[in-house]
């Protein structure tokens, strides 16, 4: 479409002129058709006159973008997990890798604790003996006791580290009962089972 004509179908919308011309193309080209109502539903929102409920026709538009849309494609499984017996498998294997995780871990911080738990040595206190001649007069100081500041360091740090190690262990303690209790489930509703066909037969013998 071109400039000059969308500028004559401007001047028809606003009463300007008259071309019969250009009518007669407005009701055979789609495009300028569209631009026409277009055109006139601006014109309408714009003065306040259009209608309350509008009737937007974009099938068209929602059918071309679903076309043009690209298809997804799953990825194709392996050769090895499309086989029945490697399929069941390898969920097992990550399973069992999980809980061998967890189990080092939990004997890493066993061993830890094992190690920050033993005694700290005791270091002798140090003894300074400072003698101080004050001129002429001869003047000894006395004899000064300090105890040296790195051991309460350390104790402070093996407490930290304690703390760290307990709070881990504790965290892997419920860890681990949030696994165990769909298996117990599981074993108190094999034992109910079982239990029930036990006591059938005696109940059939009364």
């Amino acid at each position: 479409m071109t400039q000059s004509k969308i500028e004559k179908l401007s001047s028809l919308i606003d009463g300007e002129s008259q071309d019969e011309q250009l009518i007669d193309e407005i009701s055979t080209d789609a495009e300028l058709s569209k631009k026409w109502q277009s055109y006139h539903l601006t014109r309408d929102l714009m003065r306040k006159d259009a209608p309350e409920l509008l009737n937007f026709d974009i099938s068209a538009q929602v059918a071309k973008a679903i076309a043009d849309e690209p298809s997804i494609v799953a990825p194709k499984p392996s050769r090895l997990e499309s086989l029945p017996v490697i399929g069941n498998v390898i969920p097992l294997i990550k399973q069992s890798g999980q809980f061998a995780i967890a189990a080092s871990v939990a004997a890493a911080v066993i061993i830890g604790v094992q190690q920050y738990n033993q005694p700290l040595p005791d270091e002798p206190y140090v003894v300074t003996n400072s003698t101080n001649h004050l001129g002429s007069l001869g003047v000894a100081s006395g004899v000064s006791l300090e105890q040296t500041r790195p051991i309460q360091n350390q104790r402070s740090d093996a407490q930290e580290q304690r703390r760290r190690i307990n709070a881990l262990l504790r965290d892997h303690q419920n860890q681990m009962r949030l696994k165990s209790q769909p298996q117990q489930a599981e074993q108190l509703e094999e034992e109910k089972d079982v239990k029930g066909t036990n006591e059938k037969p005696t109940a059939e013998q009364k």
